[in-house]
């Protein structure tokens, strides 16, 4: 799969590499190209709509309204093809940086939002122009069947968003909460003793919590008890950033931006991009 992954990004990050050049203005081409792709598509019967940049798409499933923006990675199913049919390959599962990819996707896949299907008809100035590319001839006007299946926001702007979310909130229930440097929100309503430990990232701490999803406050794990090592892989962020600062017997609510929870991807309860609350009580701070 690592494989298959380079030889993608190869084909759709870099438009400029090989050696075959041939030369013509890019507005003669584009031309050339939108005439054979316009010839294309009336043989075909296909409709599709033609973007003033001289793309063609076709929109199969127009998705969710959850839309890429050109700083947001995108991962996709695909499939190539040259316009005379002939395949170039199909790839699954690739994960790439929208803003760093053809312009043809860089106009399309804003237009739609996750779980899309769309088929680009692509003139060779949109895709890798006058340079052979791979097995893809110089100025070759190109097919692409996609399925956006997850838009991952960019972190910062998610953060913002998320911030403006949380801090609309608190306002709201007239709550006033420490700020944390990494941008969590926190309010200690018992502090552990002044002699208790307080964890650092090579403890193991033992807490009970309750989570709720910011906003609704709707409960989305019942009160949890269980240990955590800090420095695990799969300690969520936020639990790294908060529990050095809270002391044995400690309890307090934890306002969490989603990058710093479960993310892009949720879990089995928590769906993707939600803030959560923390309920939390530290019971045992354990150190080797």
């Amino acid at each position: 799969m690592r494989g298959l992954f380079s030889v993608a990004a190869i084909f759709i990050l870099f438009a400029r590499c090989g050696e075959e050049k041939i030369n013509l203005t890019y507005k003669d081409q584009l031309a050339k190209d939108v005439s054979l792709i316009d010839e294309y598509l009336a043989s075909s019967n296909v409709t599709a709509e033609a973007d003033t940049s001289g793309l063609r798409y076709s929109i199969v499933t127009k998705g969710s309204d959850f839309k890429p923006q050109l700083v947001d990675s995108i991962q996709v199913n695909y499939s190539l093809f040259l316009l005379n049919g002939d395949s170039i390959f199909t790839k699954g599962q690739n994960t790439f940086l929208l803003d760093k990819l053809i312009r043809a996707w860089r106009i399309a896949l804003p237009l739609v939002g996750e779980n899309a299907k769309l088929k680009l008809f692509v003139p060779s100035g949109l895709a890798y122009g006058n340079y052979r590319t791979g097995p893809i001839p110089a100025n070759s006007n190109l097919i692409f069947d996609i399925e956006l299946k997850k838009v991952i926001r960019d972190y910062a702007t998610q953060l913002t968003r998320d911030l403006v979310t949380i801090d609309a909130f608190l306002l709201s229930k007239n709550i006033v909460a420490r700020k944390d440097a990494a941008n969590l929100r926190y309010v200690i309503t018992s502090a552990g003793g002044s002699t208790a430990l307080a964890p650092l990232l090579t403890d193991s701490v033992v807490l009970t919590y309750t989570a709720k999803s910011l906003p609704t406050e709707a409960v989305v794990e019942p009160e949890v008890s269980k240990g955590l090592k800090l420095n695990a892989r799969s300690t969520l962020p936020a639990w790294k950033i908060v529990l050095p600062l809270f002391r044995e017997g400690t309890k307090a609510t934890v306002y969490v931006p989603s990058g710093l929870g479960y993310g892009a991807y949720g879990n089995s309860s928590v769906a993707p991009y939600v803030n959560l609350i923390y309920e939390v009580e530290v019971k045992k701070v354990i150190r080797k």
